[in-house]
């Protein structure tokens, strides 16, 4: 359990990897399974889900501010200076005061990115190494002021005499500037506790410390999942297992991290490989359940990531959904609630889908006629302009914006019956692009939406238009044509 979490990431890869054939071996035969000591991915499922509650929240931006600020050499100022002193050796701090504040930022300053390491930092194990005596006679001056008996406790004192500079004709000093030793090897622990302990010492940096550490555990656990989710899926002996569907929800919230772009990549493959396995008739219904949970979050891109997810989840189990209606019914009113939302990038995502599913006769044309009634019916609702005499605005815009929202959802929906027939012309096609044709000019985001589908409409249909245009009456040619084919300059 410790390794789960390990700070290394390449040790939680390893080990990411070993679990998944472990786990490989999770066969339920006919008879039960494979005994008391068998491995059981429902067993670690729910031990860890527990520790996973964190990351079903977006992260606090705060802590990562926190994080990235608390080590900057620029907030040692001189009260700290002289707090950092008071918690030295005697000998170690009269040095340190000799050389000064600005001495000793331009020490720390070379650190990468100027961030001092945590106390007890410990070096990747290409770096752990003690210094030779070559290398210590390579320290710049500006260190080798820094080191004093007080600092070199355990050095011998053959190393001691090696990083004292040598002196040259005229006192000058003939060390030479080499490129230097890693810092983390060179500066005291003694120091850097210090300089720790006195950034942390109030209340509020002590706090988020410790959500930041926190926050930072479930990230590194996440991510071991994600390895182990990953590597299952792709050397298991079985069907997927329905309880990896429980962490669905973690990984659609954390896919397109910006804080996290490790975890965002590693959530990222995961659910490609959930998405694209293969699901038993008794596990779809727990995949839609846990489908549905998430495409009910706060996050539209945790609902974003959803549709993406369902869009390949349906195509490659697409047998599985015909043989059970009930199963594709909720997926279609997943994506119909979702194409009402709020968010204008979600509501877009779900036309996509949603034309998609039409596309591939995924939606019976029973429930297709329905729900193209269902979006006739959303747009032709109209908007009021204006408030009535001794309306309260704060409240009339409200209900503008909800019936903009309503029709917009509904040219999406009629969006997505055009996009659904990019080769040919059905007899209910030219009915939807007149009706669209009618919404150019409706407040924003619909005529932006009506143009990209009449783009595309142009696009898909432009190779066999002379065919495609035997299908129009005049009137309706005469709309596409002025809504198609740019004006010419000359007219």
């Amino acid at each position: 359990n410790p390794f789960l979490t390990h700070p290394y990431q390449n040790v939680r890869d390893r080990l990411g990897s070993v679990m998944s054939n472990i786990y490989a071996l999770d066969i339920q035969f006919p008879s039960g399974t494979g005994g008391a000591l068998s491995p059981n991915i429902s067993d670690l499922v729910s031990e860890v889900l527990p520790k996973l509650e964190l990351m079903k929240v977006d992260p606090d931006p705060e802590i990562y501010n926190f994080h990235k600020n608390s080590k900057s050499v620029t907030e040692i100022s001189q009260k700290s200076f002289e707090d950092i002193c008071s918690k030295l050796d005697p000998e170690l701090a009269m040095q340190v005061r000799e050389q000064g504040l600005e001495h000793l930022k331009s020490i720390i300053s070379q650190f990468p990115g100027g961030r001092i390491p945590s106390p007890g930092f410990v070096p990747p194990p290409q770096s752990l190494r003690v210094p030779s005596a070559e290398t210590l006679q390579k320290i710049p001056p500006e260190l080798q002021k820094m080191f004093g008996p007080g600092m070199l406790r355990m050095a011998s004192s053959e190393m001691v005499n090696m990083m004292r500079p040598n002196a040259g004709p005229g006192g000058k000093t003939t060390t030479p500037r080499p490129e230097m030793s890693p810092p983390e090897l060179l500066l005291p622990p003694q120091l850097l506790s210090a300089i720790h302990e006195v950034s942390l010492n109030t209340p509020q940096s002590g706090l988020l410390a410790e959500k930041w550490e926190e926050r930072q555990s479930g990230v590194r656990l996440l991510q071991t999942v994600c390895k182990l989710v990953s590597g299952v899926l792709l050397r298991n002996w079985y069907t997927v297992k329905p309880e990896l569907f429980k962490v669905l929800e973690m990984l659609a919230l954390n896919e397109s991290s910006e804080l996290e772009p490790d975890l965002a990549r590693d959530c990222n493959v995961a659910l490609a490989c959930l998405s694209t396995c293969i699901a038993p008739l008794h596990v779809l219904s727990t995949a839609l359940t846990a489908v549905e949970h998430v495409s009910q979050s706060s996050s539209w891109k945790a609902k974003n990531a959803m549709l993406e997810f369902l869009q390949v989840h349906v195509f490659t189990n697409m047998a599985s959904f015909h043989s059970q209606t009930e199963e594709a019914a909720r997926v279609v009113n997943i994506v119909t609630r979702l194409i009402k939302d709020d968010r204008i990038e979600v509501r877009e995502k779900a036309g996509k889908v949603l034309g998609g599913m039409l596309h591939c006769s995924f939606i019976s044309e029973e429930v297709a006629s329905k729900l193209l009634d269902q979006f006739k019916l959303e747009v032709s609702r109209k908007i009021k302009k204006k408030p009535k005499l001794n309306e309260d605005a704060s409240l009339f815009q409200e209900n503008k914006s909800k019936a903009i929202l309503m029709r917009h959802s509904g040219v999406l929906g009629l969006s997505a019956f055009v996009l659904s027939c990019p080769y040919d012309i059905p007899p209910h096609l030219p009915d939807i692009l007149m009706l669209l044709a009618d919404h150019l000019h409706d407040p924003q985001p619909i005529p932006a939406t009506v143009k990209n589908v009449f783009q595309e409409f142009k696009r898909t249909h432009q190779d066999n238009w002379a065919e495609h245009k035997q299908k129009l009456t005049e009137d309706q040619l005469a709309t596409l044509t002025d809504l198609l084919v740019s004006p010419s300059y000359y007219a």
